[in-house]
């Protein structure tokens, strides 16, 4: 089943009341990314859990990401595994893979 039907476009528009149009970008079976706005995406991967990231640019670009379970009842907030005031997410092969988005020197300041 298509992830759409269970995350109803207008009603993520509705829930994060951003405006805009959301446009559908990619999916297949199991991963779908849809644009909310100009400067902000959702993406969901559905496995046993539904692992979900929301990044947003505004100019730099920052991801939050989450997992729930198959009712939409949160699971846990996901730690970015680097060090960075702007973590930016992905999904590559199933899994979130996170990158430093900013150029600040962390190891000067420990």
């Amino acid at each position: 089943m298509p992830l759409f039907l269970s995350i109803s476009l207008a009603l993520l528009a509705d829930i994060f009341q951003l405006g805009g149009n959301p446009q559908l970008i990619e999916q297949d079976s199991v991963y779908e990314k849809v644009a909310l706005t100009d400067s902000t995406t959702l993406e969901v991967y559905r496995g046993d859990s539904i692992f979900v990231i929301f990044t947003v640019c505004a100019p730099q670009c920052s991801s939050c990401a989450r997992v729930y379970n198959k009712e939409w009842e949160l699971i846990e907030k996901v730690t970015p595994s680097v060090t960075s005031v702007f973590p930016l997410a992905t999904f590559e092969n199933g899994h979130i893979v996170w990158t430093d988005n900013d150029t600040w020197n962390y190891q000067s300041t420990l």
